[in-house]
């Protein structure tokens, strides 16, 4: 693993997460959301390099689902580090190609765990034809030397800050790193052939259609059956399935059951004085409790009791350390 060659210094940030529910509300800065599709032995770990206009990390994914991005003006170039090639974003195939994300309305499907760069560059400090470009996303595909190049010299700027900090901290050698790095993207970008696939007019309205499926299960997951929500959105049964398999890699009825289990495991976690599972359930669609505890207990390894129970104790715990010494501050 390429994080063995790196640990923190004053340079180098490093942080893990081995807890889905607080990496999920790490996540809130961006606006994104990441849908776990296998929770066991979960583990994310995020490299950074902070630098004048830009920053530098290497991070190791896990198997999800991730909507929605707010950039604030920013570019996002991710470079693949390792072979993993099954991720897709808005239904179309990434492979081993670079993506370029200017925010936008994206979803992008992770099956397995990769390990990729991410290089997030304010607009101002990228070559022009990087600001102008107006897609939400975009595919380039690399020679596989120039792809090599590039991850031997974001690992190479890694390693540097981790093994010689004060170096990097020095007058000018920041910048100078961000220029080299910046230079070598702009230049395999320009060598790079964007992908234009086929069929991105049918994936964009299959997009709308899970979007609108996401709408409706939020203000009402009650009702979640594929004719109502075909119905609903007006379409029919075989157009809402397409969609959700393209875009999610999932049945209509997979995805929206995923989504109203982690919105009510969400409400579970609050500890609210008063909560049950069963009103929790009934509130989320979930009408046979048996039933329930199976598809719980599969996506996230523990009982919605066992979730509950663990909120209300956390919340009795941050109770009693505020009666003996206040309540914490927050900046």
């Amino acid at each position: 693993m390429l994080f063995r060659t790196l640990h923190t210094s004053p340079a180098l940030h490093l942080e893990g997460y081995a807890d889905i529910d607080h990496f999920r509300e790490s996540e809130r800065y961006a606006k994104a959301e990441s849908i776990p599709l296998d929770v066991r032995n979960f583990s994310v770990r995020r490299a950074a390099l902070a630098m004048p206009g830009c920053t530098l990390s290497l991070v190791r994914t896990f198997p999800r689902i991730v909507n929605g991005y707010d950039l604030s003006g920013r570019l996002l170039i991710i470079i693949p580090m390792n072979e993993v090639a099954s991720a897709r974003i808005n239904g179309e195939a990434v492979g081993q190609s670079l993506i370029l994300l200017k925010g936008g309305d994206c979803t992008v499907v992770e099956p397995e765990a990769r390990l990729v760069a991410i290089l997030a560059v304010r607009a101002d400090a990228t070559d022009s034809r990087w600001r102008e470009f107006a897609k939400s996303h975009l595919l380039l595909d690399l020679p596989a030397v120039k792809l090599t190049q590039l991850r031997n010299l974001i690992l190479a700027a890694l390693e540097f800050a981790a093994s010689q900090p004060e170096a990097i901290m020095a007058a000018d050698v920041l910048d100078k790193l961000q220029l080299t790095l910046l230079s070598a993207i702009e230049a395999v970008l320009r060598s790079g052939a964007e992908q234009t696939g086929r069929g991105r007019l049918a994936r964009t309205r299959h997009l709308q259609i899970v979007r609108e499926v996401d709408a409706i299960i939020g203000s009402n997951p009650l009702d979640a059956s594929n004719e109502k929500l075909a119905d609903e959105i007006g379409v029919s049964v075989r157009t809402l399935q397409t969609a959700s398999q393209t875009i999610c890699g999932l049945s209509a009825h997979e995805y929206c059951r995923l989504r109203r289990l982690w919105s009510m495991r969400r409400q579970l976690r609050t500890g609210a004085a008063g909560l049950t599972v069963k009103a929790s359930a009934l509130a989320h669609g979930f009408w046979h409790m048996g039933e329930l505890s199976r598809v719980y207990r599969d996506a996230f390894d523990e009982l919605p009791s066992q979730t509950l129970e663990q909120a209300k104790v956390g919340g009795r715990a941050t109770y009693a350390n505020e009666l003996r010494h206040g309540p914490a501050l927050t900046r």
